[in-house]
């Protein structure tokens, strides 16, 4: 038996042995009454047989209660209901029927059966009739004379079998009832044992789960203070339960999260108060007792009292900081790969646009050598330049497409026309895929633009066509379709979207492999011909732009992916190859820093058509030191971000400790990152991408030389 478990018989001997302590004070104090009245009685009346019996039994049940915790309480009843006995059938030898000894009687049998069940009840009923009935019948027959009894009445036969069945049935009657309610409580005792035994068992074992579990269970009152923290917070934040309970929410955030903690447990109190609300698990950044930091995913929702008011909170918190770390290193390792995946594309591309470079640079070289050799003159001078300015252009604009495409960093969104996103990447496509492909484009929308970042849009036009061309191993057609579509779920809407596909008549797709196509990673290419980034990076971008995408094929019926952006009512931003070719013209000192003796020579050049008189340098420490020398007298510096002695942004500021107004040209063969971006923002820089013209380089200057 458990410590829960109830036994309604033990149950009853406990009721009686108690109610045998409170009755020894009160019997003893009406024992002294009665024999003081007995005693009156005998002054008056003299000495009786039944006043000496009462003193005799009187003092003996006097000493048996006094003497009942020394005794078995079995043996202590049993003396108690002996001596009730005698005492009554004392009474009915010498009073008949004029006592109270049928009370006596009744008692000790329900005590009887209470204590030992109703069989010995009704046996000692049965004995208390059978003797009773015989003292009755000797009264009766006149064998028991010399009764203390004047009333005729209470010595007839009737009389005495009228007392003796009342006294039977009644008793009969308490019995039964005893029985019932005493079997009743047995049953409720033990459905209360039964309830109070998984009720131990239940808190044993979610004392056992708060014990052993890696989370911390809390508990806390409506200051936030904690009521309850269990034993893991030790192993969680080093804190033993005891010093946990002292802790105030702030000592365990950050103090840039715990004002943010507060604010959403306010939050969401107001909430509570008009509704009942869920609180999703939320993370924060939590101090350990050594001081070092944790991230933990709180679960709690709001406690409330019988009357619904809130009066706390209880919840889980769990450990997630390895959590966090596998996802910024997922995150990082995702950065990776999408770079990778780029320059993948761009690598099965090089063979093309190493023939288009060769293309370009051939005329470059071609009137470039006749100039050199003096043998264009006048007029052919110029038409020979203007021949050689037309493939450098188009050469540093395929350069700048391939910077753009493998750009890393930040994205920066504008107004972009996704015709020319697609033209842009149909004329790098064309460099590096099987001549038997065509490529056809269908534009049926009358705007393409749209919101979002130029670079990532393209790299997700690219990866699409890299698809379908590998798609087509024997040749094939690749099309490129634009058109509007209306906003179809919501007939009150006026949303509109712009729809690019991507068809291909390749191979197509199995429906198991078109299900996972999106999935980061999964690849059907063999390995090292592919990550299984692509799809997953362009539904990643196209979903971050507020977009749709999605993919119908079948196998050898060909593929077509779509792509759904919402349609802007802007302009498109103006490209930097579209600047104005009107020239500023500059007055002053300009200071050019630069490593590459052709790059130098060129802007010195070009500075000095436009006015300025320049002093160049090779390498940035020998600049600075002359600029720290005479910085008044320097108008303009023209620094490479890429040097052989000093880092370009460090020469720039050394320059602006020298002088914080300085104004300052940024020149780099790499497309600018954030921090080249932060500069230019500052004012007093300008950045120029390499090659750049004479109009690229005037308007830099037009805008950085203004008035400020």
């Amino acid at each position: 038996m458990t410590g829960f478990e109830i036994d309604p018989r033990q149950e009853t001997r406990a009721a009686l042995s108690d109610l045998l302590d409170r009755l020894a004070t009160v019997a003893l104090t009406i024992g002294v009454v009665s024999a003081g009245a007995s005693l009156l009685r005998v002054t008056s009346q003299g000495w009786h047989t039944n006043v000496v019996s009462d003193l005799v039994f009187f003092v003996l049940i006097v000493v048996l209660l006094l003497l009942r915790r020394r005794l078995p309480l079995a043996l202590v009843v049993v003396l108690l209901t002996a001596l009730l006995s005698a005492t009554a059938i004392a009474s009915f030898l010498t009073l008949g029927l004029a006592n109270v000894g049928l009370l006596g009687l009744a008692v000790c049998s329900t005590v009887l059966g209470s204590l030992y069940g109703q069989r010995v009840g009704f046996g000692f009923l049965g004995a208390s009739v059978v003797v009773v009935s015989a003292i009755g019948w000797a009264v009766c027959s006149g064998r028991i004379s010399g009764l203390r009894v004047t009333d005729p009445y209470l010595i007839q036969p009737q009389t005495w079998a009228t007392q003796i069945a009342g006294f039977a049935a009644y008793t009969a009657v308490i019995l039964v009832l005893g029985g019932a309610l005493h079997q009743r409580l047995s049953s409720s005792l033990r459905a209360v044992s039964s309830q109070a035994e998984e009720l131990r068992a239940s808190e044993e074992r979610y004392r056992l789960l708060a014990d052993n579990m890696a989370d911390v269970l809390f508990s806390q009152d409506m200051d936030l203070s904690f009521r309850y923290v269990s034993p893991s917070v030790e192993s969680v934040f080093g804190y033993t339960p005891e010093e946990a309970l002292e802790l105030t929410l702030k000592q365990v955030l950050t103090a840039e999260f715990y004002p943010l903690a507060m604010e959403s447990f306010r939050h969401y109190v107001e909430l509570a108060a008009e509704a009942d609300v869920e609180i999703p698990p939320i993370e924060y950044e939590y101090v350990r007792k050594d001081g070092s930091t944790l991230w933990g995913e709180v679960t709690y929702s709001l406690v409330r009292d019988a009357e619904g008011r809130i009066v706390g909170t209880q919840g889980l918190l769990r450990d997630v900081t390895r959590r966090k770390q596998i996802e910024r290193e997922r995150a990082d390792l995702e950065v990776e790969l999408r770079q990778a995946d780029k320059l993948r594309a761009i690598g099965q591309l090089a063979g093309g646009i190493a023939h288009d470079f060769n293309n370009q640079l051939a005329p470059i070289m071609a009137h470039a050598d006749l100039i050199a050799r003096g043998l264009a003159t006048g007029d052919t001078i110029r038409d020979h330049a203007r021949k050689i300015l037309t493939p450098a252009r188009n050469a540093a604009d395929l350069t700048g497409k391939l910077l753009a495409f493998a750009r890393k960093g930040s994205y920066e969104i504008g107004s972009v026309d996704l015709h020319e996103v697609v033209n842009e990447v149909v004329e790098i496509l064309v460099h590096g895929i099987d001549p038997r492909i065509q490529i056809k484009r269908h534009y049926d929308a009358e705007s393409a633009v749209v919101e979002g970042d130029r670079t990532q849009l393209q790299n997700v036009v690219l990866n699409l066509a890299l698809n379908a061309r590998d798609a087509l191993p024997g040749g094939g057609e690749i099309v490129f379709r634009t058109k509007i579509v209306h906003d179809t779920a919501n007939a009150r809407s006026r949303r509109c979207w712009l729809e690019l596909s991507v068809v291909d008549n390749g191979s197509g797709m199995e429906a198991a492999v078109r299900q996972r196509a999106f999935e980061p990673f999964f690849t059907t290419k063999a390995p090292g011909k592919g990550t299984g980034m692509g799809l997953a990076a362009a539904y990643g971008t196209v979903a971050s732009h507020g977009g749709q995408i999605e993919i119908e094929s079948r196998p050898g019926e060909g593929t077509e992916v779509a792509i759904r952006l919402p349609l802007s009512d802007r302009v498109a931003d103006r490209r930097a190859d579209t600047l104005t070719d009107i020239l500023a013209p500059g007055v002053g000192r300009a200071m050019v820093i630069d490593d590459d003796e052709g790059v130098r020579t060129a802007l010195c050049d070009l500075l000095d058509a436009l006015g300025f008189t320049v002093e160049a340098y090779e390498r940035a420490a020998p600049a600075v030191a002359d600029y720290r020398q005479r910085w008044q007298d320097i108008d303009l510096v023209v620094l490479d971000l890429v040097l052989p002695d000093v880092n370009g942004q460090q020469a720039l500021a050394e320059v602006r400790d020298i002088n914080a107004d300085a104004r300052v040209l940024l020149i780099s063969g790499y497309t600018a990152d954030d921090s080249i971006r932060e500069l230019v923002r500052a004012g007093a820089t300008e950045f120029l991408e390499k090659p750049f013209l004479l109009a690229d380089l005037a308007e830099r200057l037009a805008r950085l030389m203004g008035p400020r």
